[in-house]
């Protein structure tokens, strides 16, 4: 066996756990090899150490108490279960809660500094019936005599703009 596999056995060995042909493979081993002899004698070493702890006592009732909760039905309210599903789902309900606040706050203060005409490239007053297209132009303004505001001009005509 090589050393490796014997230093995975020695504490089966040192408790007497192997069959009768492994011990005496194991036996020899250790007679043969010095890293092995040494690993075993540091796993007797700490065996004897251990062995000269003294034992921890607990109290009585300390049985009678774990015995007593492991029995005891757990009761599980509707608040349990809500915290339960809050845990599980925290962060993604966190990340849309923000992006919705973020979404409101940025609608009303984009509709307010809109209606106020507190835009330097608004062009006409947001009270007509164009205000969904300005509040659109807002956030992406087209400078006039691109493309992009022939296309807006195109959107937004209506039959009274030709009068």
């Amino acid at each position: 066996m090589k050393c490796r596999n014997i230093q995975k056995k020695l504490s089966a060995y040192q408790d007497n756990e192997l069959e009768t042909h492994e011990r005496e493979e194991i036996r020899s081993h250790l007679l043969s090899c010095r890293d092995c002899s040494e690993e075993f004698a540091e796993l007797e070493r700490i065996w004897q150490t251990l062995e000269g702890l003294e034992g921890i006592h607990p109290d009585p009732w300390f049985y009678r108490q774990i015995v007593r909760k492991i029995k005891e039905p757990r009761k599980q309210t509707s608040l349990t279960t809500l915290q339960h599903v809050l845990r599980l789902f925290r962060t993604p309900v966190a990340v849309s809660l923000i992006l919705i606040i973020g979404l409101l706050v940025g609608t009303y203060l984009g509709t307010i500094l809109a209606r106020y005409d507190l835009f330097p490239f608004q062009s006409y007053p947001v009270s007509d019936s164009r205000g969904v297209l300005t509040s659109m132009r807002v956030f992406d303004p087209a400078p006039p005599g691109t493309l992009a505001e022939g296309y807006y001009r195109m959107a937004s005509y209506e039959e009274s703009d030709s009068r």
